[in-house]
């Protein structure tokens, strides 16, 4: 009986075990399943949220360090020429002028020269100065002859041609010329010669606007160029259709004639078209 009775605990004991083993370990692989579900779960979420925040990070960076906004360049400002509002000028660019005078020029000038200065465009003149250390420039004057001493008309005798008139200024006592030559502006012939005050000066017979002068030039409308004793000076003389004895001065109030080579430049813009 008690035999019986121990052989029937142990059978209950033994199912009652293997029960219990099969069902704790159904149970722990279930657990160990929704474990593993949890983690992945987890992780997702974890990538999500770190995608979240990186894209939420550079937004806000991007707002808070803008990339530059191109600008345009700012416009050059330009100064605006004088010359070209006056009276007988065109201003056909690039610092090339048309001057209307009897015989109409074309001067193309160099950066460092004025446009239309002294007075202004005049009939019968024109011109530039040179914008460096010492007063000088170009003056073109049309229609010239030789003055009489008193500027009130043409000197006696001297013929109305180009030759006529730089063989006069040459001749000038109270002037020491150097040789007269033939030369070339614009395609046209033409004679010239450099001049500067004689060492034995004589008395000024009148006066200029840089003062006492020996008078050169002669116009029909009574205007009037000279030779002062601090002057050195270029005459180039031609003949124009219109223009009648036409006469290119460069001048400069010093009497050093080499620095009248800075004034070559300008002389050689001038043109003087069909028109």
């Amino acid at each position: 009986m008690i035999e019986q009775l121990a052989r029937t605990s142990a059978a209950t004991l033994r199912s009652g075990t293997s029960l219990d083993i099969a069902a704790g370990l159904a149970d722990l692989q279930v657990r160990e399943a929704d474990h593993r579900r949890k983690a992945r779960f987890a992780a997702g979420a974890a990538v999500v949220l770190a995608v979240g925040l990186g894209a939420f990070g550079g937004t806000v960076l991007a707002r808070d360090n803008p990339p530059p906004t191109p600008t345009a360049p700012a416009p050059t400002v330009q100064s605006k020429d004088l010359a070209c509002e006056r009276e007988r000028t065109q201003c056909l660019g690039d610092r090339t002028y048309r001057f209307d005078l009897a015989r109409p020029v074309v001067w193309a000038l160099p950066s460092d020269f004025g446009a239309d200065s002294g007075p202004g465009v005049e009939p019968l003149k024109v011109e530039s100065f040179w914008q460096g250390a010492s007063q000088s420039g170009v003056t073109v004057l049309e229609k010239v002859r030789a003055s009489s001493p008193d500027g009130q008309r043409p000197a006696p005798g001297v013929a109305d041609t180009p030759q006529a008139f730089v063989d006069w200024v040459a001749s000038r006592p109270y002037l020491d010329a150097g040789p007269v030559t033939r030369t070339r502006i614009d395609g046209h012939p033409a004679w010239q010669v450099r001049v500067t005050p004689a060492l034995v000066a004589s008395p000024h017979a009148s006066a200029c606007d840089a003062g006492p002068c020996h008078l050169i030039t002669h116009q029909p409308d009574g205007s009037t160029t000279g030779m002062s004793d601090t002057m050195a000076a270029d005459y180039i003389a031609l003949r124009l259709p219109g223009g009648g004895t036409t006469v290119v001065w460069s001048w400069m109030l010093t009497p050093d004639p080499q620095q009248l080579d800075v004034l070559k430049e300008a002389v050689q813009g001038l043109t003087w078209p069909a028109d």
